[in-house]
């Protein structure tokens, strides 16, 4: 089991996938930075600088096999705040709390935020999770 993601409008390299352990890591991520919020987890995540705001995108569409559209202005926006979260040793900080954290974690951040910034010239893209 696992993620995939597909670029809305079908392009050369248009699909990246991640692992449920490996998407695991990245959703921790992507709450402490401030980038998707839900499951009522907003009400104790406000790291300074990491705040939820209107741009922040609704965890849901990255826990369901809904087949969600992240839209461009949404993809650049996640890319954004995982980018500030690198830079910022966000990741770093996280991964003492993880018996199992992945040694590549910051590259999966990395490269995950690489495909929302790539996206964003194709509509954004549609999230699934995958029986592979």
């Amino acid at each position: 089991m696992g993620y995939e993601f597909e670029f809305e409008q079908p392009a050369p390299g248009g699909t990246f996938a991640l692992s449920n352990w490996q998407m695991s890591f990245v959703h921790e991520v992507m709450w402490e930075a401030g980038a998707a919020a839900g499951q009522g987890l907003e009400q104790a995540l406000h790291m300074l600088g990491f705040e939820p705001d209107d741009q922040t995108v609704v965890m849901k569409r990255f826990m369901s096999n809904s087949h969600w559209h992240v839209s461009a202005n949404e993809a650049r926006f996640i890319a954004s705040r995982l980018r500030l979260a690198t830079s910022k040793h966000l990741i770093s900080e996280l991964l003492p709390f993880y018996d199992d954290a992945p040694e590549d974690a910051e590259q999966l951040v990395d490269d995950f935020a690489n495909f929302n910034e790539v996206s964003t010239a194709h509509d954004g893209y549609r999230v699934r999770q995958s029986s592979a």
